[in-house]
């Protein structure tokens, strides 16, 4: 029956209470939706993303600059386990520069930039239009891989930044498919374009 209390609540109470919280999330959401998009306006984050680029890679001028991001499951019986990493990259057609960031209280720490040369590439794995790369070596070890992305927003511990780079994200999406297509005939190999499954057998 309707009027069957649980916890003391009628049914009837108990889905009004329910609308009401579901209410007061999407308000929620939406007012921090609001909020990053304006922090991310001022660019706070960025510049901080930009700077450390500026003082970690030789001529920086000569590169296009972004935030980049990883995350990867793992499944661990019936538990999921999801890894995260950040990075601070700059790409020309020649090479890419990666300062690993390292996610802690406050601003990212980061260490020194490594160089990765197209010519030094054995797979660029990939799918065109897909804003993610994967980059292995000779002997198919995986380098590093990335996404960048136009918009981020700052949700929890994972997610720390809000940043907007739209022409970022253009910019790598031409570089990593431009690298794919050269870097792959050259090795005479043809990537997946299915995440850390790169060449097909």
């Amino acid at each position: 029956m309707l009027l069957n209390t649980y916890y003391g609540l009628t049914v009837p109470q108990m889905v009004g209470i329910s609308v009401v919280v579901i209410v007061l999330i999407v308000i929620f959401v939406v007012i921090r939706d609001k909020i990053n998009r304006k922090k991310a306006a001022t660019g706070e984050d960025k510049q901080y993303i930009m700077d450390i680029l500026q003082k970690k890679v030789p001529d920086p001028e000569k590169y296009t600059k972004a935030y980049a991001t990883w995350e990867w499951q793992t499944y661990q019986g019936k538990s999921t386990r999801t890894d995260f990493w950040f990075y601070a990259v700059a790409f020309n057609n020649e090479c890419i520069h990666i300062v690993p960031l390292t996610n802690g209280p406050g601003k990212f720490a980061y260490s020194d930039a490594y160089c990765i040369r197209k010519e030094e590439l054995g797979i660029v794995n990939t799918k065109k239009g897909a804003n993610w790369v994967e980059l292995y070596d000779k002997s198919q070890q995986e380098i590093v891989s990335l996404t960048v992305s136009g918009e981020y927003l700052k949700d929890d511990k994972f997610h720390p930044v809000n940043i907007i780079q739209p022409d970022a994200e253009k910019a790598f999406l031409e570089w990593k498919d431009r690298w794919m297509d050269e870097v792959n005939a050259a090795n005479n190999v043809t990537a997946t374009g299915k995440m850390k499954k790169p060449v097909k057998r």
